[in-house]
């Protein structure tokens, strides 16, 4: 039978796991964010090549818009990429609150807890960092679609 739980080791244990907890909601909130984006995305490209496939559209439209699904393909790409990052920093977040709940078992998996995190927030640094390309390609996208109608001035 597992011995009691003192009430200050439980308000420790409960201390140490707010943060991790805190970065699964932060996590949730921006793969929520990345579902949206790339949903987004996929209903744009449908759009672009049922425009594509018309046969009243021009060789010129056609060329623009092979240039923007080659953007919006890079930009499914890294929200993908983000995606798989931040569901491994969940993962990492939920290993660390499993590991704090048992540290007060056996002492070596706090090493666990603490290596978790670690990789955790490196994970979520990958994501950001690809959300962040996503933005630029979604800037050239845009720029794309509209360098027909804004054409640089001679």
């Amino acid at each position: 039978m597992p011995p009691e739980m003192h009430p200050s080791s439980l308000a420790s244990l409960i201390s140490a796991a707010v943060a991790p907890v805190a970065l699964i909601t932060a996590s949730a909130i921006l793969l929520s964010g990345f579902s949206g984006k790339h949903a987004n995305i996929a209903t744009q490209m449908r759009a672009l090549t049922a425009e594509y496939r018309n046969s009243e559209t021009t060789d010129a439209r056609r060329q623009s818009i092979r240039r923007q699904l080659r953007l919006f393909h890079r930009r499914v790409s890294a929200i993908w990429a983000a995606t798989v990052f931040l569901s491994f920093a969940l993962l990492s977040f939920l290993v660390t609150v499993l590991a704090l709940v048992f540290v007060q078992r056996e002492t070596h998996i706090s090493t666990i807890g603490a290596a978790s995190i670690v990789v955790g927030l490196v994970f979520i640094l990958c994501a950001v960092v690809l959300e962040l390309y996503e933005t630029g390609l979604a800037r050239l996208t845009v720029a794309g679609e509209l360098v027909d109608v804004f054409p640089a001035e001679e």
